[in-house]
């Protein structure tokens, strides 16, 4: 009986043996499976129906285009009209800007002026002066007046030098600016004035008052500061990359928000030789008319000017892609091939750019979805790839079939100690 219970121990104790070394074995075909499957089988997972991508070339669907809204334009030869925007200031003209100066010296009893901005005409009163040069003058006229009537009966000779005297009293109160109807009140009146009235030779806007009643004057002394109006200056900054397009001469039209829908035009007449360091900008000055004075100095107002281009070869702008170092279209070479083409551009105007080389007319370029057809050029081979994360991880293991677990089991045995952690298989 004991012999009996030893034997069916040791057949029990194989048993298990056999168990574990055919599960070890299991596993062993199950991992040089996994590890000869081709990596090839992986490739271009996830990437069905993406489009496919080239360095330079690429190939949309007719789905794919329609989901990205793809537009196309043709690149043709026409004549650009680029229009310069900038910001202006009013400013006084200086050449109808002018002094009214003292020809005489003396006090100034009364102001007929008193505030800055009244207008001044021509020949108008400004101001009554006490000047003991006048009064001198005034008498030197009264006595050669006074010497042609006595000497009438004298000789040729002397007649004839009264008359000069006369004359030339006369040219001197001229130059002190008396007028010639004062002139002729003064040979019927007999009376000289201890005032003279000073009178404006010349019209304008009083821009500086320089003088108050009472002060003393001296011949050169300036009184008032007038600008004519009519005419103004426009001081305007053109940016650096703007300059070849400005020339003297060339129109300008201005508009200011204090009269909209209204423009105002004018001339370029200097254009500053000097750029600005710190703003990259040149000063240019525009003449414009003023007939209503609508146009204030010191107002700020916006300047446009058209500068025609010469005919060229042009895109629209919202084909371009600039890299900073490359400058970049798409040309369709057929319905679903796109093709990347560096080009040299021009100006840009009309919401269209000039192309100096690297487009033929004809040429087809893509308009809208650039960006989405550039970035599958910027994929390249990787485009296969995307969304793989896990790409790398093994497969799920197969399940053995009854056939390759019993029909080639290996006959030895291994001690149990060595495969106790595979039991679970």
């Amino acid at each position: 009986m004991v012999e009996r219970l030893k034997g069916k121990k040791w057949i029990a104790v194989g048993v298990a043996a056999a168990l574990v070394a055919a599960g070890g074995w299991g596993y062993s075909k199950y991992a040089s499976k996994q590890a000869a499957t081709p990596a090839a089988e992986h490739a271009g997972h996830g990437a069905a129906g993406a489009p496919a991508a080239g360095a330079d070339t690429v190939k949309l669907d007719a789905k794919a285009r329609q989901l990205a809204g793809v537009q196309t334009a043709t690149a043709a030869k026409r004549q650009l009209v680029k229009e310069i925007k900038t910001t202006g200031k009013v400013a006084l003209n200086e050449n109808n800007r002018a002094f009214i100066t003292s020809r005489v010296e003396g006090r100034i009893d009364e102001l007929y002026i008193t505030a800055e901005g009244q207008y001044i005409a021509p020949g108008q009163p400004i101001a009554a002066v006490y000047s003991p040069t006048y009064i001198a003058a005034q008498e030197e006229y009264l006595l050669a007046l006074d010497s042609i009537q006595k000497l009438r009966g004298a000789s040729r000779d002397i007649v004839q030098l009264n008359d000069r005297l006369l004359e030339a009293a006369k040219r001197k109160l001229i130059l002190l600016g008396i007028a010639e109807a004062d002139i002729e009140h003064l040979s019927h009146t007999r009376q000289a004035n201890d005032l003279m009235t000073v009178r404006a030779q010349f019209g304008g806007t009083v821009m500086e008052k320089s003088v108050l009643p009472g002060a003393y004057i001296m011949p050169g002394d300036k009184l008032y500061t007038l600008s004519n109006l009519s005419t103004v200056w426009m001081y305007a900054d053109i940016y650096e990359k703007d300059l070849a397009g400005v020339q003297a001469g060339q129109q300008v039209q201005v508009t200011n928000n204090a009269y909209p829908g209204e423009a105002f035009e004018g001339v370029v007449t200097f254009i500053n030789p000097v750029l600005d360091d710190a703003t990259r900008t040149v000063k240019i000055r525009v003449e414009m008319a003023n007939p209503k004075g609508k146009l204030k100095p010191n107002m700020f107002v916006n300047a446009g000017i058209k500068v025609p281009l010469d005919e060229s070869l042009v895109i629209p702008v919202s084909s371009l892609l600039d890299t900073g170092t490359r400058k970049v279209v798409y040309v369709a070479q057929a319905e679903d091939t796109f093709v990347k083409r560096d080009i040299t551009t021009g100006q840009e105007a009309d919401g269209y750019i000039q192309v100096l080389s690297g487009l033929q007319p004809g040429d087809v370029v893509v308009t809208a979805a650039t960006f989405l057809i550039d970035s599958q050029t910027q994929l390249g081979s990787f485009g296969g790839h995307a969304g793989h994360g896990g790409s790398t991880a093994p497969a799920a293991a197969p399940q053995a079939t009854p056939s390759e677990s019993t029909d080639s089991m290996p006959q030895s045995s291994a001690p149990t100690g060595d495969h106790s952690g595979h039991t679970g298989h």
